[in-house]
Parts: structure tokens; sequence; C-alpha cells
């Protein structure tokens, strides 16, 4: 009865897998044709879609968090979508948990905990990728708008120094004027297309730069000097935020090394004495010690962590 069900649930992770392949690849074939009938303003009006699988996408239409998946994704700045995270995540769930069922090393709780873990990974990936991207774009930030000072006190309009930030900037912020530029050129308002560059870079430094020249628009003004001392006000502030690090610094390695350090202290004692510390495996109460342990060591790093985040 027992090997039965093995074999049923390996067919039935198999038959997903499989099933998982062919949307991925029909997807994939699916996106290439509709990109190449789809035109820009589409794309730059309308944003990226839920998903490339009709019913998949009907169904993602029918929750309200499936826009704020699609903000993250767009924000994180990768070519995936709502759909194709949401099938990562069922995924790495139901594979993960399915692992564990059939090794039976850990108690139900954990192994739901750890299901849960592997499903939340792309979100959690794409939160890692959108905050690596916001704080690129945050260094690069200043330079662009000495740039952009520059062109205006020359002459040039607002639409074309924002030209030579989208061509001559590197990427992310590239892009994002790239983007900005486009919509103007579709026939959007200034003022609106500077609320679409705040909303996705919700930076208080890009938000402060949409209201100085939203301001300049209706009321005119010297737009070049306002953007100068703007950009001398973002310098001292990555300045203060680089002290802040390197005060912190010795307190998140500490985080670092004293959660690393129980888990090679157990791959040393399984390496050295294997048999002894497979106890801990075998028995049920030696799993719940493991279980307890881990989580112990996880709140005491993210407790660390929060005591190590000063907020500027």
């Amino acid at each position: 009865m027992h090997q039965a069900a093995v074999f049923l649930s390996m067919l039935a992770a198999g038959f997903f897998t499989s099933l998982l392949a062919a949307s991925f690849c029909w997807a994939v074939l699916e996106a290439r044709r509709r990109a190449a009938e789809a035109g820009a303003a589409g794309v730059l009006l309308n944003g990226s879609q839920l998903s490339t699988i009709r019913l998949w996408a009907a169904l993602l239409e029918r929750f309200s968090q499936a826009d704020a998946l699609r903000q993250l994704i767009r924000q994180a700045g990768v070519s995936w979508t709502a759909g194709r995270t949401t099938l990562l995540m069922l995924f790495g769930a139901a594979s993960v948990g399915l692992f564990l069922l059939q090794m039976g090393l850990f108690p139900a709780w954990l192994r739901w905990t750890l299901a849960m873990a592997a499903g939340a990974a792309p979100v959690l990936y794409l939160r890692a990728a959108r905050a690596r991207r916001f704080r690129l774009f945050a260094e690069q930030f200043p330079e662009a708008l000495d740039s952009l000072s520059r062109a205006l006190r020359a002459g040039y309009p607002l639409a074309h120094a924002i030209d030579l930030l989208a061509l001559e900037q590197p990427e992310p912020l590239a892009a994002e004027m790239r983007r900005t530029r486009d919509e103007w050129k579709l026939g959007v308002p200034w003022d609106q297309a500077l609320d679409n560059l705040s909303a996705r870079i919700p930076l208080p430094e890009v938000a402060m730069f949409c209201a100085a020249v939203k301001l300049q628009n209706r009321h005119g003004g010297r737009l070049n000097d306002v953007l100068a001392r703007l950009s001398e006000t973002m310098r001292e502030h990555s300045a203060l935020e680089g002290e802040v690090r390197s005060v912190t610094a010795h307190s998140r390695l500490t985080g670092a090394v004293l959660t690393a350090l129980p888990l090679l202290i157990a791959l040393l004692l399984f390496w050295v004495n294997p048999e002894q510390m497979a106890i801990l495996l075998r028995r049920p109460e030696g799993r719940t010690m493991l279980a307890g342990s881990a989580a112990a060591v996880l709140a005491a790093h993210v407790v660390i962590r929060w005591m190590t985040r000063i907020r500027m």
C-alpha cells in the first residue's frame, strides 16, 4: 500500500512537471507572437499582461493581489509575468512539499512551513531584485540630475534633456527615463508621465524631482537651480547613509556569524560522527529539537537585523 502511494505521488509529480513545462513552452511562443503583433503604445500605456495563458490570466484577474504582483515585477525590472510567477510559486511549494512528505524527516508543521517558504521564494527574489534596482537607481540619480541641470542651463527644453538622460545614462535610470519620454511622445501629459515614473520608482528623491518639474511647468521658475540643489542634497543624504551603514556593519556581521555558526557546527558533527547525530533524524524528539533550534536561530537573526536597521 505504501509503495502504491509513493508510485501515485511520483506519477502525479511527473505529470504536473510535464504540464508545467508544456505550459511554459506554449506561453513563450504565445508571448513572442503577441509581442510581434502588439504596438508600443499598448505596452506603455496598458502595462504588461497578467499571463500569456488566457485561462490562467482570467483566473488571476479575480484576485486583487495580481495587480500588486504585476507592479512588483515591473519595479524589479525582470521580464516575468504574474502568471509565470504564480506558476513558479505553486510548482515550488508542491515539489518541496512532496519531497519532504516522502522523506518523512520533519514534523508536519515544519513541512508546511518549508513548502510555503519554497512557494514564496519567487516573490522574495523579486523583492530583492527590486531593492537592488532601487538602490542602483538612487546612486545614479544625483549625476543624472546634474546632467539634466546642465542641459537646461544650456537652453535645451525638458523633453530633449530627458532624451539625453535616456541615451547617456546607464541602466536602470536610462530605461525609466526612456519610458517617461515615450509616454510623453504617445500623448500622455507631462504631469501624468511623471506620476507614472514616481509610481514605478517610489523613492523620495524621485518624488521630489517630479514635484519640482510639475511645479515649474505650472508656474515657471529656474528649474536648473532647483535640480542642482536637489542633487547636492541627495549626495549629502547618501554620504550620511554610508556612515550609518559603516557604524552598523559590525552588528550585521555579528548577526550573520551567529546565524551561520549553528549550521556549520551541525554539519561538522554530522561529518565527524554521523551515526550519533543521525539519532536526531530518526527519533521524533530529535526532529522536534532540530525544528525548534532552526526556528530559534531564524528568529534571532530576524531580531538582530531589525535592531540594526536604521531608517533615514
